[in-house]
């Protein structure tokens, strides 16, 4: 996915874009640069992070339907899918939610992830909106 290993190191551009002293994007390191990209794989389109039509982009279209419980339970299923297949080194989910809140209309997305590869773990919670 969007972050990159080398030697057992995980690390990616501050998506923000946030700039050091000497004007150069920084760059994130180890669970940070892991729980941002799961951020930015969550909202993304279908090819927009890793260029292929197939990968990416598992919760869009299931934004535009109803906030029910079946729903709640594809948004489930897509995000388990989806990290299985589109994240290497693995990342195993040890713990994930998914409920919707009625009156903000958003869902709220809460999973535990962990790389044995890597030995790292990272927590990612979002408020992601609905659009219906």
């Amino acid at each position: 996915m969007g972050y990159k290993t080398t030697q057992k190191y995980v690390y990616d551009h501050d998506y923000l874009g946030l700039v050091d002293g000497l004007g150069k994007i920084n760059q994130v390191w180890g669970e940070t640069a892991l729980n941002q990209s799961i951020k930015l794989w969550f909202a993304s389109l279908s090819g927009d992070i890793i260029r292929n039509p197939k990968k990416g982009g598992v919760l869009t279209p299931i934004l535009s339907k109803p906030m029910t419980q079946v729903n709640a339970d594809t948004i489930k299923m897509a995000i388990k899918d989806g990290i299985y297949q589109d994240f290497k080194p693995l990342l195993t989910i040890n713990k994930l939610e998914v409920k919707p809140n009625y009156e903000e209309r958003y869902w709220y997305i809460y999973v535990e992830l962990y790389s044995q590869d890597l030995k790292l773990s990272t927590t990612v919670e979002e408020k992601i909106k609905a659009k219906v």
